[in-house]
């Protein structure tokens, strides 16, 4: 079968992640511009002034680059000659270039950009609040939520200013879009006048070690009576147990009681039982084992270096807009 254009062919799009001037900015530009190439935008990426933030990021191959690079940067060309229909950036960077449609990245919104880290992000947006460990210490969350929400956001202005076909300039808040993902916990404090209630409700919601690595609980209060079965251990009757909140309260008392059952058990073993059940529980997989999962190969998620395909199937098949139009694909894409 042949591949059919893309929705952003003919369209030229500048990345100026090379010239961001603080690593959450690069971030989210490379992955807005990282999506327009996989819609089929041609994606220009001119070169850094000087040191290019996401040349060294990790995780590093084994040449000493950098596979978050590898995987952002795809499908980028070099220079930044000729029109373009849209670009985007940081403030500094857009302001040297002629675009019609501009996409502008900032901490706080258009000449409001102080300097702030990943980290700092997350502190201040409350995410760090949202995971923390027994001890109540804040825990990073891992990857890069917060700049490439911002990149996602970016992209979705972006098909619109192309869509509407008109000169504008769009500003992205790196701050405004790390406060949306956390809206619960506000809504929490609103609604019930309690942070700390959020892991209360929240009692299931962690992971235990089984007998080849770890799974998941993410259960709701009505899988509470299929889980307590499944365990079998009549401890789990005590009132201590009896509500969502209460074993919030009891986490560690109730984590006693669960760990024997789960560390006799391989992942699959524990999946299927809970699958049987209806009870949302899943293993934790490692990477090299993401890549030789059967649920990504039966849907040609991962191409043969292990980057991901665009999340979504056209006429049945997963698109790869990056190539062109006339070329034939693999039988399996």
């Amino acid at each position: 079968m042949r591949q059919q254009p893309g929705p952003f062919a003919g369209r030229r799009v500048l990345d100026l992640s090379a010239r961001a001037a603080q690593v959450p900015h690069a971030l989210a530009v490379a992955m807005a511009a990282r999506l327009a190439a996989d819609f089929g935008a041609e994606v220009v990426r001119p070169a850094a002034d000087g040191w290019d933030k996401l040349a060294k990021l990790p995780p590093l191959l084994p040449d000493g680059g950098s596979a978050l690079a590898r995987f952002l940067l795809a499908g980028r060309s070099d220079g930044e000659a000729g029109a373009f229909d849209a670009a985007i950036g940081d403030e500094a960077a857009l302001a040297e270039v002629d675009a019609p449609l501009k996409v502008r990245i900032s901490v706080f919104g258009a000449g409001d950009d102080p300097a702030m880290s990943e980290l700092g992000l997350l502190g201040l947006s409350g995410m760090l609040a949202a995971v923390q460990p027994r001890q109540g210490v804040p825990v990073r969350l891992g990857g890069h939520q917060a700049p490439y929400a911002a990149g996602l956001s970016a992209f979705t202005a972006l098909a619109a200013g192309l869509r509407a076909g008109r000169p504008d300039t769009v500003d992205i808040s790196l701050f405004d879009v790390a406060c949306w993902l956390n809206w619960k916990a506000a809504a929490s404090v609103l609604l019930l006048g309690d942070s700390a209630a959020s892991r209360e409700q929240r009692g299931g919601w962690h992971t235990l070690p089984a007998a080849d690595g770890h799974v998941c609980l993410v259960y709701m209060a009505k899988d509470w009576p299929a889980l307590r079965d499944m365990v079998g251990d009549a401890r789990l009757l005590h009132p201590d147990f009896a509500t969502q909140k209460a074993r919030g309260q009891n986490l560690d008392a109730l984590d006693d009681i669960l760990r024997p059952w789960f560390a006799a058990r391989s992942r699959a073993e524990i999946t299927a039982a809970a699958q049987a059940r209806r009870i949302p529980i899943g293993p934790v997989l490692s990477p090299a084992e993401l890549l030789a999962d059967r649920q990504y190969a039966a849907r040609h998620f991962l191409t043969p270096d292990g980057a991901p395909r665009l999340p979504l199937l056209v006429d049945g098949a997963r698109p790869d807009w990056r190539r062109q139009a006339d070329k034939e694909l693999p039988a399996d894409a």
